[in-house]
């Protein structure tokens, strides 16, 4: 056996330990040596562990703590079990509601919980034309609910990971009438190793002159510096303490990330309203006004205001005559009667090209400097049920170049970056359809974590039909492409449920590294 040496304080707790003979929890070992919590893992716990002699496992605890109003019906039973006695003490089966109040004097509150939760039990019946209250049988068992009240009989507190399951589901009923508080902490047990049960303490080497930190006292009488050699070590390879502290949220850090990604490409960012007409939206996209999507499963309509203010006329004429003739693009149109009260509505936008729009609108009127880059990182809505890859309200990544010949080279070009500098290494597109571009193309990625194409969004060339009512024309074009934000989230964070990033599980925000590259 190898010799081993010791500072006096670690020698302590494996004599403590020893005497024990049994695993403990590190804070009741603290009280049995006087010593701080601090000083007993970083020094004495530590010393022991690194030669083999000890070791300590951790645990989360979650401590349930009974109210002061939980301590009341410990001792007198719940409201509903006091009220069911009342009326059994009372020699009728059948009491009248008002009656039955008086007679205990209840406070309304919690006289109405009692009689909610008799009803619930099945004990009593109600009946709301005699305003009375009925017995239901003449026993009344102990509910699953008393017997979790009874675990609090002693100490006042219960570890909820200790409780039988059945028990343990009925705890969120003490959370959700306020009696219990729950606190969470790590409990650390710290037991002896095979070694160190065996070994003798007369064959452990004491280091007396070991300062295991320098104290206050010793900095004013500047003994320190006397003592300096005797420091004990720091051991900078160690861990330290884990520090659950406030920082920004993952999807934060990851939407800065894709905002540093388009400046650095040379875009600016643009802002548009979350509440936009339908004009904007929908029309000026060369949707029809008797489009599917348009109808309300798709989209949130605002009541109040339920119409606004078109752009002036001459835009608007523009538009009309895009959808009912092809106006000046060279197209049919769509051959019907257009509406501009359809085209008033308000609503909630369903994507970001709705800013898009309206930053195209001013591209001619402001004389504005090509090729002109923008992008948009912000939240849209739709009228969607919520499951695990669904969101009614969710975020949209929207990129557009406006420049002379711009073609799909371009676009595969600047797609490519993207993704690249997003942490994909291979990127494939597709020939696909959208609404509004043409040509268009499919964006898919390689997920190296699912090993599989993940497919990301759509891309194209806007049709004349949608720029050329803005006076952007040929050789003017505009590229532009777009993405659900969720769907990058879920595979850079990691996530099966696209819900969790909203609903911001503490156990997975705890392990989210801190970093640029989430």
């Amino acid at each position: 056996m190898k010799n081993i040496t010791l500072a006096e304080i670690s020698l302590n707790v494996l004599k403590e330990l020893k005497k024990i003979g049994k695993s403990i929890q590190a804070k009741n070992l603290c009280s049995k040596l006087g010593l701080e919590y601090e000083i007993l893992m970083t020094q004495a716990v530590y010393g022991l562990q690194q030669n083999g002699l000890a070791s300590y496992t951790e645990e989360n605890v979650t401590e349930l703590v009974a109210s002061s109003e939980l301590k009341s019906y410990i001792k007198n039973g719940l409201p509903e079990r006091q009220v069911t006695n009342t009326i059994t003490d009372y020699g009728s089966d059948e009491v009248s509601i008002e009656e039955l109040q008086a007679l205990g004097n209840w406070n309304s509150k919690i006289f109405y919980i009692a009689l909610s939760n008799m009803k619930k039990n099945g004990w009593v019946i109600e009946s709301k034309a005699a305003k009375s209250i009925r017995l239901n049988n003449k026993d009344f068992p102990e509910t699953t609910l008393e017997k979790l009240i009874g675990k609090f009989k002693t100490k006042g507190t219960v570890i909820q990971e200790l409780l039988p399951e059945n028990l343990q589901n009925e705890v969120k009923n003490l959370v959700k009438r306020k009696l219990i508080q729950k606190k969470t902490y790590i409990k650390r047990l710290v037991s002896l190793t095979e070694l160190g049960k065996s070994i003798q303490i007369s064959k452990i080497t004491v280091k007396t002159d070991e300062i295991p930190r320098i104290t206050s006292e010793m900095l004013a009488d500047g003994s320190w510096k006397d003592n300096i050699t005797n420091l004990k070590p720091f051991e900078v390879e160690n861990a330290g303490p884990r520090l659950d502290a406030g920082k920004l949220h993952p999807m934060t850090i990851l939407i800065n990330q894709m905002r540093e990604i388009f400046l650095s490409m040379g875009f600016t960012e643009i802002k548009g309203p979350l509440v936009e007409l339908a004009f904007y939206n929908f029309d000026s996209l060369y949707q029809p006004q008797d489009h599917p999507a348009r109808e309300l499963h798709d989209t949130f309509y605002l009541k109040n205001p339920a119409k606004g203010k078109l752009p002036n006329k001459t835009k608007v004429k523009a538009i009309k005559n895009t959808h009912e003739n092809g106006g000046s693009s060279g197209s049919t149109g769509w051959g019907y009667e257009w509406d501009e009260n359809i085209a008033k509505k308000i609503l909630l936008r369903t994507h970001t090209t709705a800013t898009t729009i309206r930053r195209l609108s001013k591209v001619i009127k402001e004389k504005d400097k090509l090729p002109l880059k923008v992008f948009s990182i912000d939240r849209v809505f739709r009228n969607e049920n919520v499951d695990r890859t669904h969101l009614a309200e969710f975020i949209q990544v929207e990129g557009i170049v406006i420049g002379e010949n711009a073609n799909l080279a371009h676009l595969r070009g600047i797609l490519t970056e993207f993704y690249h500098k997003m942490g994909f290494k291979d990127i494939i597109m597709r020939p696909g359809f959208f609404p509004y571009t043409e040509p268009s193309m499919e964006i898919a990625v390689y997920s190296e974590e699912f090993k599989q194409w993940i497919e990301m969004g759509g891309s194209g060339i806007f049709r004349p039909e949608v720029t050329y009512p803005w006076g952007i024309k040929e050789p003017l074009r505009v590229l532009a492409w777009g993405q659900g934000f969720e769907r990058q989230a879920m595979q850079t964070l990691k996530r099966k449920d696209i819900r969790d990033l909203y609903r911001s599980p503490l156990s997975w925000l705890r392990n989210v590294k801190y970093t640029k590259e989430v």
